[in-house]
């Protein structure tokens, strides 16, 4: 299983757009001569953490708090960072004017014709994607960047089967100045992804289904 999730990680490696690569495949990166510091580790630590504070937003906290014990077991002592990030926050207006910013920024003018299918709902939910969703996780651009946390939420649309969700952000990752090979190159590795682990990638929507929508 190791070797193959090696293997795994190396084609990925080797077709990942250069201008996106991540340091977010912690076992495999501990071999590579970037991550042999306790400090270069420590980055990656608080990266991965990122990704996880951000993805549960996406798919739910059960299988984060898997995906957090599974790497606490796997850090070295002293490899981690020990303080949190979060304590400080406060749920204020300057938190949800950065929520709306920022999924403005991904939706433009789409943003509310989806809040308005919400119907008696919109209100309560349109709350929580600004201020909870965006306000507080996906917008905190601390440790990983706008285009960085959307390589965590495409991955996350796609192995979903989320059909719609998945085209808004590959169009917002466009909108967010990535371009179209390079959102296709991210997409070719998160089907290797899956199916290694078994799922079917068939019928997926494509960028070039939203390109005259950016």
């Amino acid at each position: 299983m190791a070797s193959d999730i090696r293997a795994l990680f190396q084609n990925i490696e080797a077709i990942f757009p250069s201008s996106l690569r991540a340091d977010d495949l912690y076992l495999y990166l501990l071999t590579q001569k970037e991550f042999q510091t306790s400090e270069q580790r420590k980055r990656l630590s608080l990266r991965l953490r990122d990704v996880l504070m951000k993805v549960w937003t996406l798919v739910g906290i059960p299988k984060v708090i898997e995906a957090v014990v599974a790497l606490a077991k796997v850090e070295a002592e002293g490899d981690g960072v020990g303080e949190g990030t979060k304590q400080g926050v406060k749920l204020d207006e300057e938190v949800e004017k950065r929520g709306t910013e920022s999924i403005t920024k991904i939706y433009r003018d789409n943003l509310q014709p989806i809040f308005n299918t919400f119907g008696s709902h919109a209100k309560d939910f349109e709350w929580l994607e600004k201020s909870i969703i965006y306000g507080l996780f996906l917008s905190d651009n601390t440790v990983l960047s706008d285009v960085e946390t959307q390589l965590v939420t495409v991955p996350a649309m796609l192995c979903q089967g989320l059909r719609g969700p998945t085209m808004w952000h590959l169009r917002g990752t466009r909108r967010l100045g990535v371009s179209e090979e390079d959102v296709e190159g991210v997409q070719v590795a998160v089907e290797m992804v899956a199916k290694w682990a078994g799922r079917s990638v068939e019928g997926w929507p494509r960028v070039r289904d939203v390109e005259e929508e950016v």
